[in-house]
Parts: C-alpha cells; sequence; structure tokens
C-alpha cells in the first residue's frame, strides 16, 4: 500500500476515535449515561442478562431492554 494513502487512512481513523471520544465524553458530562443497579446487591449490572452477575437476583423486566 502506498505511504500516502496509509497515512491518510491513519490520519482519518485518529479523526474518527477523536470524535467517538469527544461525544461519549460529552454525553457522560451531561448525564445522558446512567448505570443499571442490581436491586438487590446494589452494584452494577449488565442489562443483557436476566440475572445478577454478581448476586444472582433476578432483574426485572423494567431494568432490561425490549
Amino acid at each position: 500500500m502506498d505511504p500516502l494513502v496509509r497515512d491518510a487512512l491513519e490520519v482519518l481513523l485518529v479523526i474518527a476515535v477523536g470524535g467517538i471520544l469527544w461525544s461519549a465524553i460529552g454525553r457522560l458530562r451531561r448525564g445522558e449515561v446512567s448505570v443499571v443497579r442490581c436491586p438487590s446487591c446494589g452494584r452494577a449490572v449488565s442489562r443483557a442478562y436476566e440475572r445478577c452477575g454478581h448476586c444472582g437476583a433476578a432483574m426485572d423486566q423494567m431494568d432490561r431492554p425490549q
């Protein structure tokens, strides 16, 4: 691959990653990112699973995406 093409692709990747980070930091600062917590143990959990990975408690349907 031509070094000029490779360098251009590298610059585009750096710009893309920078934009993703800028957007994520902005969402964090505006409070648009929320943490889902287990109703039983209070620890942060993934919404993808039906049970808490820490204590095994069942998650309510309201806490999980539809």
